[in-house]
């Protein structure tokens, strides 16, 4: 139930993978960036999904193709595609999204948290925000990563490549 209290009265970003809209709370997201913008440094043996890591203002960053985290599927990168940088266990992480679109107030009367979401496979949805001529998909961003990224993982890529560059460095 914790996990509906999120999105009641709450604003959510709107991002898409193809045509399905996302939603995430706006309190964690940090930050969206131009994919084109960002210089990505491969990490070697890594997950496919996960494309490297980024310096943003100072704070190393892992980035994370959603989609083929998601589907298996790898982004096909155009002039809209983005990365949206969230928190998650005060860590900062980069999802690459086909497009963010826009913030949106959700009444709580649009969104419905049906058993048809809680299965093992996805917990990371919450549920669906049910809007004039669209469906939301929400999502906890941080059982989304928990579930198809290994988070230690990620942070132990990014102390990695620090220790790497103080090396370099010296």
């Amino acid at each position: 139930m914790e996990d509906h209290i999120k999105f009641q009265d709450s604003k959510v970003l709107i991002f898409k993978l193809g045509q399905i809209e996302y939603g995430v709370h706006i309190s964690q997201v940090v930050s969206i960036e131009r994919m084109q913008a960002i210089s990505i440094t491969p990490y070697p043996n890594r997950p496919l999904h996960v494309l490297g890591v980024t310096s943003l203002r100072g704070v190393l960053t892992p980035i994370v193709d959603i989609r083929a985290a998601l589907t298996g599927e790898s982004l096909q990168q155009t002039d809209i595609t983005r990365i949206i940088i969230v928190k998650v266990y005060d860590k900062e992480i980069g999802l690459v999204v086909d497009a963010a679109t826009d913030v949106l107030e959700l009444p709580p009367e649009t969104i419905d948290y049906t058993n048809l979401l809680e299965s093992k496979d996805a917990s990371y949805l919450l549920g669906v925000s049910k809007l004039e001529n669209r469906l939301v998909i929400l999502l906890d961003i941080e059982k989304l990563l928990d579930d198809t990224t290994n988070l230690d993982e990620l942070k132990q890529m990014v102390e990695s490549f620090i220790n790497r560059k103080e090396a370099a460095e010296s």
